[in-house]
């Protein structure tokens, strides 16, 4: 039987948007008994936000080490119900014009799950809901970075607002319906972990568009190579390992070539140079300033291996 994690991060369990919640939950309960809805609401556990310790990292297959409800070295509920979970789903209010820290904190937890390959691939959806000036769909924008993120099977995001409730019932319960669906494929035909190539296609026009996105982020928002945080690194010196300045080239390689497609228009090959310069630039930063620096431990194998295709 497949198992959908059910999310909800408001502290208020009548509220708008447990309402939401509901709406999905009782339509699967009476539409599938094929499904097991496993329903948490972040409020009642203890959960602390990750201290960057890299215990995960160092120990793989550990679990987190924290004596919380993610942590206990693999023993805390909402870690083991993580683990087991076909899909995820999170519900969550609009707080400060974007994602509750609930939310925030609940997915930065599942880096521990990282070294052992479980994210990739995971069917993920999110709804967020706002009562007063909104932002739900800022806040649906945030989700879906943060799926891209942790190479999560996009499935969608409901941006829900109290003007348009009844309406966004009917939007949380399609999108409930389509993440079941990915459920019990991915319980039936096992998971499938995402290359990154397929990761860039499969977030390009999405509410965060990973192309616009990841150009933004390797260019400091100049979209030109001459001022990338690659080029800085080389020419500025930073990056003086010879692993790493090999693969820093490469990326300024493939840099540069997404950035022609991306300014003529041919996005597929923008997404696809992309995917190798992500892939190099996660692989030469880890080695220049994270391995024996602030993590003091190699890269762990499953993380976007560089003999993996793109």
């Amino acid at each position: 039987m497949a198992t959908i994690m059910v999310v909800q991060c408001s502290g208020r369990k009548k509220g708008y948007t447990a309402g939401l919640m509901q709406s999905v939950v009782d339509n699967l309960k009476k539409t599938r008994d094929n499904l097991d809805i496993e329903v948490y609401h972040f409020h009642d556990y203890k959960v602390t936000p990750c201290k960057s310790c890299f215990y995960c990292i160092k120990n793989v297959g550990s679990g987190c080490v924290q004596d919380d409800d993610w942590g206990r070295k693999g023993e805390g509920v909402l870690y083991k119900a993580f683990k087991r979970a076909n899909a995820l789903l999170m519900v969550d209010p609009v707080h400060s014009w974007g994602l509750s820290a609930a939310a925030r904190t609940f997915v930065e937890r599942i880096y521990p799950t990282f070294w052992e390959g479980i994210p990739y691939g995971l069917p993920f959806a999110s709804i967020s809901c706002a009562s007063n000036q909104g932002f739900q769909y800022r806040a649906t924008e945030e989700f879906c970075k943060l799926s891209a993120s942790h190479a999560f099977r996009y499935i969608g995001g409901i941006p829900v607002h109290a003007a348009y409730y009844a309406e966004g019932m009917k939007q949380a319960v399609e999108l409930g319906d389509k993440l079941a669906d990915a459920a019990l494929a991915d319980e039936r035909d096992g998971r499938k972990k995402l290359t990154d190539n397929e990761i860039f296609h499969m977030y390009d026009g999405t509410p965060w568009d990973i192309i616009d996105g990841y150009l933004q982020n390797l260019t400091n928002n100049s979209f030109s190579l001459d001022d990338s945080v690659p080029v800085m690194a080389l020419s500025l010196g930073s990056a003086k390992i010879p692993e790493a300045v090999e693969l820093i080239e490469k990326v300024r390689e493939h840099l540069g070539k997404a950035l022609e497609h991306y300014r003529n228009g041919t996005r597929d090959d923008a997404a696809r140079e992309l995917a190798l310069a992500a892939k190099y630039w996660t692989h030469g930063t880890y080695k220049q300033y994270c391995e024996g620096i602030t993590v003091k431990d190699s890269i762990p194998e499953t993380y976007r291996p560089l003999d993996e295709g793109a």
